[in-house]
C-alpha cells in the first residue's frame, strides 16, 4: 500500500503542475473572450456615437431642407469622409417629420448587467491606453471608421461615405451572413454586428437602425477597422500571459511537496475507511457489502460460462454459550480462529465473509456438481470441530451449515442467500454440526410459518385461543390435587394447532409476553372458583425471564385475580437454567418468597446440572412423558425413572410423572413411590373443569 502512496505522490506532482499550465492555458482562453467582448462593445458604442452625429447632421432644417439641391444641402464631410448622396429625393422622405417625430436610436442592449462590471472595467483600462497610443479619430474609440452608408429598411443605399461605394455596398448586403445581420438589426430594433467581406480593409460591419414613431425609418452601416486594435491588445494579453504563466508554475512547484504530504495522508486515511467499509473490523473477511457484490458478479460470470455457484450459510452451534460462560473477549478471538479456519480450507476461488455474529458466508465458484460442494462443506465442517485454544481455553464447537446451488433463471441474488439461510435452519433443526442442501419444501415450510405467525397475531387479538386444564391426581390417595392450564388453537381453516407448532413461533416473535400473561391471568381468574386445596399449574416460558418482570407480573395477577399463591405452581423448564443463573436464581427465589411453587418441567430431558436442584428453590420434579411411554418395555428407562423417583425423596421434592397411559406404568410407579401423576389415563384435558370435590377418577389408580 506504502507503494502505492508514492506513486499516488508523484503523481500528485505532475497533476499539480498540469493543472498550472491548464490554467494558463484556461487563462489564455479566457483573456482571448475578454478582448472578443471588449473589442465588440467598442464597436457598439462607436457605432451609437457615430449614428448620433450622422443624425444631428442630416436631419437639420440646415442640412436637408425641401426645395434644395441634394448636394449643395449635405456638409462637403462628416465623420471626416466625404459623402455621396445617391438618393436626395428618398433621403428627405426619410427624415421628413424628425423635427416632430424625434428619432429613437437602439438600446446598448447585454452590456448594462452587472455581471459585466469586471470586463468593463478592463474595458475602460485597455482602450483607454490603446486610444492614447493610437492614431484616430478623435473619439474615445479603438475602432477607426473605414465607410458608412445610410440605408432605407430595403436595404437601398441612400447616402454613402468614406471607402463604401454603391458596387461594395450591394455586394456587402449580398452576402447571406450581412443581409442576416441587417435583417436582425431591422426586426430586433437593436444593433447588429458581423464580419466584414474579405479583401479590404474592415473588419466589422455594423448595422444601427433609427426608429421614429416606433417604427424603423433608415438604418446606418459602418464599417470598421479594428486591426490595429487587435494587435495591440494580442501584445498585451501576450506579455500578461506569460508573466502569469511564470508565476503559476512557480507558485505551484512550491505547494506542490506540502500538498503531496497532505494528499498522502488523506489518501491512506480514505484507504482505511475504504477497506471497513467492506471487511468486518474483527476477522478482516469481506462483509455482508462486499459479499453481496462479490455474489452479483459471481452470478454473471456463472450464467455466461454456464458453471453452477454454490452459497453456504455457516452458523456456530451454541455459540452463546461461549460467550456467556467464558466472555465476549474469548468469543471474539474464537471467531477470528474461525476466520483463520474457514481461509485456510476453501479454495482460491472461493469468498468467504461474515455476515455478523457467528454468521459467515462462502461464495464458491467453478462449480461442476453438487458434489464439489457437498465435499467444501464437509472439510469446513471437519475443520471447525477440532478444538481451540484461545485465552487460555480449550474450546470445542461445531458449525451448521446450509447449501444453495445457483444460478437459477429469474431469480434475484437474495434468493440464493434465502435458500442457503433455509437450509442452514434445516441442518440445525437436524442435530447440528451437519450440512444440507436447500429444497423447495424448505421454502414452503417458511411460508406457511409466517402465515402461521400472522394468523397467530390475529388470534390473540380476535380472542380464538382457549385453555385447557390437565388433572393431576395423588398417586396414593387417588384425590384430584390440581390443574396444569394448557393453551389451545383452533384455526379457522387449519383446524387444531399443537402447542409445539405455534409456542416457538411465539417465544421467536416476542409474542410469548403478552400470550403468557394472558395465560397467567385467564387460568387464575378461574382457578378462584376451585375449591381451595386445588392447585393450579401454569407454564413460564425461558422468553418470559429475558423480556418481562415475572415477580412483579405474578404479583399483580394474585393481587387481581384474589387467588392464594399457595395454590399456584410456576413450571419451568432446565433450559431456563442456562440462562443468567444469578438473574435466573434471584427471580425463582423472590417467586418462592410469595408462596408460589416452582416446578421443573420434562426433567432429564435439559442440560441442567443437577446441582441446579439444590441452588434453585424447586418443590416439584414433573418427570417427561418421553421417559414414561417405554416404563416397562425399556430396562434402561425403568432405572431412570426409578432413579428420579428416588433423587426426588431425598431431596424431598414432589415427583409428577406425565403422559400415564397404562395401568401397568401406573402401577410401577407407585411401587416406587413417585407423588402425582397426569395423563390420559387418568384423565383429558378440558376446557371446563368438570365438578370437583376431591372425587376418585373413575379409573383405578392401580391394576
Amino acid at each position: 500500500m506504502l507503494g502505492e502512496v508514492g506513486a499516488r505522490d508523484r503523481l500528485v506532482m505532475v497533476g499539480l503542475v498540469v493543472l498550472g499550465l491548464l490554467t494558463v492555458v484556461a487563462g489564455v482562453v479566457s483573456g482571448r473572450s475578454t478582448i472578443t467582448y471588449v473589442l465588440n462593445k467598442d464597436v457598439r458604442d462607436a457605432a451609437l456615437s457615430w449614428t448620433a452625429k450622422l443624425e444631428a447632421s442630416l436631419a437639420g432644417p440646415s442640412r436637408l431642407g425641401r426645395g434644395t439641391s441634394d448636394k449643395s444641402s449635405l456638409a462637403p464631410r462628416m465623420l471626416d469622409k466625404d459623402v455621396q448622396v445617391l438618393d436626395g429625393a428618398a433621403l428627405r422622405e426619410r427624415f421628413a417629420g424628425s423635427e416632430d417625430k424625434p428619432a429613437t436610436l437602439p438600446p446598448d442592449r447585454g452590456f448594462d448587467d452587472e455581471s459585466f462590471n469586471l470586463l468593463g472595467g478592463l474595458d475602460r483600462m485597455v482602450m483607454g491606453w490603446a486610444t492614447r497610443r493610437m492614431q484616430g479619430p478623435k473619439d474615445d474609440f479603438v475602432s477607426k471608421l473605414e465607410g458608412f452608408a445610410v440605408l432605407s429598411p430595403d436595404k437601398t443605399p441612400l447616402a454613402l461615405g468614406g471607402a463604401l461605394s454603391p458596387a461594395a455596398v450591394q455586394s456587402m448586403l449580398g452576402r447571406p451572413d450581412l443581409a442576416a445581420a441587417f435583417d436582425g438589426a431591422l426586426a430586433k430594433d437593436t444593433i447588429a454586428i458581423a464580419n466584414a467581406p474579405a479583401g479590404g480593409k474592415a473588419d466589422r460591419v455594423a448595422f444601427v437602425p433609427v426608429s421614429e414613431d416606433g417604427k424603423v425609418m433608415r438604418v446606418y452601416a459602418f464599417t470598421m477597422d479594428q486591426t490595429a486594435a487587435a494587435a495591440m491588445t494580442n501584445i498585451a494579453l501576450t506579455v500578461v500571459t506569460l508573466t502569469t504563466s511564470l508565476l503559476i508554475v512557480m507558485g505551484f512547484s512550491v505547494p506542490a511537496a506540502i500538498a503531496s504530504r497532505r494528499i498522502r495522508e488523506r489518501w491512506l486515511a480514505e484507504d482505511q475507511i475504504r477497506f471497513l467499509a467492506l471487511h468486518d473490523s474483527l476477522t478482516g473477511l469481506p462483509n455482508r457489502l462486499q459479499l453481496r457484490q462479490h455474489l452479483e458478479r459471481g452470478v454473471a460470470r456463472s450464467k455466461r460460462h454456464g458453471q453452477l455457484l454454490a452459497v453456504l450459510c455457516l452458523d456456530l452451534d451454541r455459540f452463546k454459550d461461549v460467550n456467556d460462560t467464558l466472555g465476549h473477549a474469548t468469543g471474539d478471538a474464537l471467531l477470528s480462529e474461525v476466520a483463520a479456519r474457514l481461509r485456510d480450507n476453501v479454495r482460491e476461488v472461493d469468498l468467504v465473509g461474515r455476515l455478523g455474529g457467528d454468521e459467515f458466508t462462502i461464495v464458491g465458484e467453478d462449480i461442476t456438481s453438487p458434489d464439489d460442494a457437498m465435499r467444501l462443506a464437509r472439510r469446513v465442517c471437519t475443520a471447525l470441530a477440532e478444538t481451540y485454544h484461545v485465552n487460555g481455553h480449550e474450546v470445542t464447537i461445531s458449525a451448521s451449515i446450509g447449501i444453495a446451488l445457483g444460478p437459477v433463471e429469474g431469480e434475484a441474488v437474495d434468493v440464493l442467500m434465502k435458500n442457503a439461510d433455509l437450509a442452514l435452519y434445516r441442518a440445525k433443526q437436524d442435530g447440528r454440526n451437519t450440512f444440507r442442501f436447500f429444497e423447495p419444501a424448505m421454502d414452503a415450510a417458511l411460508q406457511k410459518r409466517r402465515r402461521l405467525e400472522n394468523d397467530l397475531r390475529t388470534a390473540m387479538r380476535k380472542n380464538q385461543l382457549y385453555l385447557d386444564y390437565q388433572p393431576q391426581f395423588d398417586l396414593a390417595t387417588g384425590r384430584l390435587s390440581g390443574y396444569e392450564a394448557l393453551v389451545r388453537w383452533w384455526h379457522p381453516t387449519e383446524g387444531e394447532i399443537p402447542p409445539a407448532t405455534f409456542l416457538p413461533i411465539a417465544e421467536e416473535t416476542g409474542l410469548i409476553a403478552p400470550l403468557g400473561e394472558w395465560i397467567l391471568r385467564t387460568a387464575c381468574a378461574y382457578a378462584t372458583t376451585w375449591p381451595s386445596d386445588t392447585t393450579l399449574a401454569v407454564n413460564l416460558s425461558p422468553a418470559q425471564f429475558k423480556t418481562q418482570d415475572v415477580v412483579g407480573l405474578v404479583r399483580k395477577v394474585l393481587a387481581e385475580t384474589g387467588l392464594d399463591a399457595t395454590r399456584l405452581e410456576l413450571e419451568i423448564t432446565e433450559g431456563l437454567l442456562l440462562q443468567n443463573t444469578d438473574a435466573v436464581m434471584e427471580t425463582l427465589k423472590r417467586l418462592d418468597e410469595l408462596g408460589v411453587a416452582i416446578a421443573m418441567d420434562d426433567f432429564g430431558t435439559g442440560y441442567s446440572s443437577l446441582s441446579y436442584l439444590t441452588r434453585f428453590p424447586v418443590r416439584k420434579i414433573k418427570i417427561d412423558r418421553s421417559f414414561i411411554e417405554t416404563l416397562g418395555i425399556s430396562p434402561e428407562t425403568s432405572a431412570i425413572v426409578s432413579s428420579i423417583v428416588g433423587l426426588g425423596q431425598s431431596l424431598k421434592v414432589t415427583i409428577t410423572a406425565e403422559g400415564v397411559e397404562t395401568e401397568g406404568q401406573a402401577a410401577m410407579l407407585r411401587k416406587w413411590g413417585c407423588d402425582q401423576v397426569q395423563g390420559y389415563y387418568y384423565g383429558k384435558p378440558e376446557m371446563e373443569v368438570p365438578g370437583i370435590g376431591g372425587r376418585k377418577l373413575d379409573r383405578p389408580l392401580v391394576a
